[in-house]
Parts: C-alpha cells; sequence; structure tokens
C-alpha cells in the first residue's frame, strides 16, 4: 500500500484527511464528553449526535452534484475552514456564559452539514490520483488515514478534556481544520478535475443549478437500473442502525458502570483504532477472491460479537481486549464497500451516484444513535449495547446468505 505515498499531491491529500479525523476523533471526544457532564443524560448524547450524523444526509443529496459542477479545491478549503469557524463557538459562548445545549445542537448540525462536501469528495477524488489497478490500495491508505485519526485522536481528545478541558480542547481541533484546509490549497487545481471538462465547473449559476437538478435525477436513475448499488447501501444502512446505539451511551457506560472519565472513554476508541488498522493491513494482505456476500457478512457477524461481549464487563483491560478485536473484524468493511462501489460507477457520474448512495447508506446511522440514546435512558447502557452487537450478528447471518452479492473481485473487474 505504501508505494502510492511515492506521489506529492495523494500524499497531502491523505494527510489533509487523517488531520480532519483527527480533529473530528478529538472533537467527538471533547463534546459527548462535555455534553455528559452537562446533561448526565444519554438521550442528550445520542441528540448531538444525531444532530451531528443527519445533517451530512442532507447535504449529501446535493454534495456530490455540486463537486461534479463546481470547484472542487475551493469547496474543500472553504468548507473545512468554516468548519473549525463553527466549532470555535462553543468555546466562545461557553467562556462568554451564553452557550446552551440548543447552541450546541445548531453548531454541531452546521458542522456535520459541511462535512459531507470532503467525505464525499474523497472517495470521488481520490480515483483521479491513483491508476485503477492501485485503487484498492489506495482506498486502503484512505481507510488507514481515517483509522490512524482514531488511533491517536481519542486518546488525544481525552487526555485534553480532562486536563484542559473541552473548550482548550476545541480550540486545538479549529487550528487543525485550518490546516486540513491548507493542505488541500497545496494540491493543484487541476488534479482535483482529472475527470471533468473545463466548461464542467465554469458554467454560470443559473446553469449549475439546472444541471444540479438534473445530475441528481441522473443519479437516482442510475441506481434504479443497478440493483447491486442499492443492496450495498441497503446492507450499510442497516449496519449503521446496528452499530450506532454504541456511540450515545458509551460515554455513560464509561462514567456509570466503569467508574472512568474521558481519558478512559477516549482510551477505549484509540484500542479500537490499533485494532482496525491491523485489521486493514491484514485484509489487504490477504488478498481474499471471496464472494462479497461471504466477506460482507462475516465482518459484519464478528463485530456485532465485539458488543454482545463488552455489555457483560466493567474492567478496562477486559474492554480495551474485546475493542481491539472489534476493531480488526470492523476494518475490512471500510474497504470492500467503498471500492466495490468505485468500480461499479462510472467515473463522470461518481460524485452524483456516491452522492446518493451516501445519503441512503447514512440514513442509518442518526437513527441508530437517537435510538440508542432513547434505549440508553430507559433500560441502560449495558443492555443497549448487549441489544446492538446481537441485531448486528443476525444483520451479519442475512448478508452471508444474500444472493445477489454472491460475485467476487474478480468478477467485477
Amino acid at each position: 500500500m505504501l508505494h502510492v505515498l511515492a506521489k506529492r499531491n495523494i500524499t497531502f491529500f491523505l494527510i489533509a484527511r487523517l488531520v480532519l479525523e483527527l480533529a473530528k476523533k478529538i472533537s467527538w471526544i471533547a463534546i459527548a464528553w462535555f455534553v455528559y457532564q452537562l446533561t448526565n443524560s444519554a438521550s442528550a448524547i445520542g441528540f448531538v449526535i444525531t444532530a451531528a450524523t443527519i445533517s451530512p444526509l442532507i447535504s449529501s443529496v446535493f454534495a456530490g452534484v455540486v463537486l461534479d459542477q463546481f470547484n472542487r479545491r475551493t469547496l474543500m478549503v472553504v468548507e473545512n475552514g468554516l468548519r473549525g469557524m463553527f466549532l470555535l463557538l462553543i468555546p466562545l459562548l461557553y467562556w462568554g456564559d451564553l452557550l446552551m445545549f440548543s447552541s450546541i445542537v445548531i453548531i454541531i448540525f452546521l458542522n456535520g452539514f459541511l462535512s459531507a462536501f470532503t467525505d464525499i469528495g474523497s472517495t470521488t477524488i481520490l480515483p483521479a490520483f491513483v491508476a485503477k489497478e492501485e485503487l484498492e490500495s489506495a482506498n486502503a491508505m484512505l481507510a488507514i488515514t481515517g483509522q490512524s485519526g482514531y488511533l491517536i485522536g481519542p486518546a488525544i481528545g481525552g487526555f485534553l478534556s480532562g486536563f484542559l478541558g473541552a473548550p482548550i480542547t476545541l480550540i486545538i481541533t479549529v487550528v487543525l481544520f485550518l490546516l486540513a484546509s491548507f493542505l488541500y490549497f497545496l494540491i493543484p487545481n487541476e488534479i482535483f478535475h482529472q475527470d471533468m471538462t473545463q466548461q464542467d465547473y465554469t458554467l454560470s449559476w443559473k446553469e449549475k443549478i439546472a444541471k444540479i437538478k438534473e445530475d441528481t435525477k441522473e443519479g437516482f436513475a442510475f441506481l434504479k437500473k443497478h440493483r447491486i448499488l442499492i443492496v450495498i447501501a441497503s446492507v450499510t444502512l442497516v449496519f449503521n442502525v446496528t452499530y450506532a446505539p454504541l456511540e450515545p451511551v458509551l460515554p455513560v457506560f464509561v462514567g456509570k458502570n466503569v467508574n472512568g472519565g474521558p481519558s478512559t472513554l477516549g482510551l477505549i476508541w484509540t484500542v479500537f483504532a490499533v485494532g482496525a488498522l491491523i485489521g486493514s493491513f491484514i485484509w489487504v494482505r490477504l488478498k481474499m477472491d471471496v464472494y462479497y456476500s461471504y466477506s460482507l457478512g462475516v465482518v459484519i457477524s464478528l463485530w456485532g460479537i465485539a458488543p454482545v461481549i463488552m455489555s457483560q464487563f466493567t474492567n478496562e483491560t477486559i474492554i480495551y481486549i474485546i475493542m481491539f478485536f472489534g476493531g480488526v473484524v470492523y476494518a475490512p468493511y471500510n474497504i470492500v464497500e467503498p471500492t466495490l462501489e468505485q468500480q461499479l460507477v462510472p467515473d463522470k457520474i461518481r460524485g452524483r451516484v456516491l452522492g446518493v448512495l451516501g445519503m441512503i447508506a447514512g440514513i442509518g446511522f442518526p437513527v441508530g444513535t437517537f435510538l440508542g440514546g432513547l434505549l440508553g435512558e430507559f433500560i441502560g447502557p449495558s443492555l443497549t449495547i448487549f441489544l446492538s452487537g446481537m441485531f448486528t450478528i443476525v444483520l451479519g447471518v442475512f448478508v452471508f446468505r444474500d444472493k445477489s452479492l454472491r460475485l467476487t473481485p474478480r468478477d467485477v473487474n
């Protein structure tokens, strides 16, 4: 995989992604623990996470087509600068004694709304940096940068939140967002538009709006003709629903059941990231040429085992071991699923199609976090985590048996 880093532009691209993931994970821990301290409520944490995850779905409907029509580099530079500025409002309002729970929700919603342009843009633009035969390795590197953000981001976020407080921690993430914007700016503009003509992104505003409507319809029309893409998006949607309850209840589980603090919460996610990093290397090294139904089904089921077991323990060391295992088995999903989608969608409409796919699949996460917050409030964090794992295992069995995904990477090529 490392040979893709020999190219300067993709190196900047991946480093920018790493910095953004680092900022995201640090801020995620800081905000989650901050809300827990303010409200002592799993449902409040769930509501904030829901706002953070439902907003990208709204923007993802048109983010892909906007990326196909406007200057991609400018969009990603401005977007990440604004995300940093929005997060800056939380400590400023807190220090001015003006911060309310509703303010946090609105700020997080706006931050998430903008994030879709980079999230979709990364998978849309990545194929322009590498040859076709290097695409899976490049996707693996992209996944590893995200997992590397997990690797140190949560631990840093937990440490800083515990010793400096959430407001100062968020100031640090603002600097990281601005750094990512600068790295995107260093990449030549033409790299972002290799699959486009100059006319595609120099139309008038009226022409662009009309073309966005037309391209959005084209994205949905393409999906209607390719059932396998709908199946993949549906699997990811349900997987998100079954996984997501862990996110809002884990801070409460750590605080009440484990008797830990923000540093414990951060280390749990960091250990998960270490496992995910190792899992990514193992998967690419194995190069398994098996049915997608088998690979995806097994990965989903194995991940489901992790929360089922974790819900039965309160010892920190045991929880770290379980989450390490969870990271190892979870990681391949984020390599296999996007690679399959990218190979099935033509270059020139990849942005609009992946935008629609992202919206469909992503709906599951805010639904899952909202339900998880409610369940955590009424039945407790342990039982919520247990049910999350059990439903995930059931999903994995269904995917394993799905005949529409009975194709191998060789069949796709």
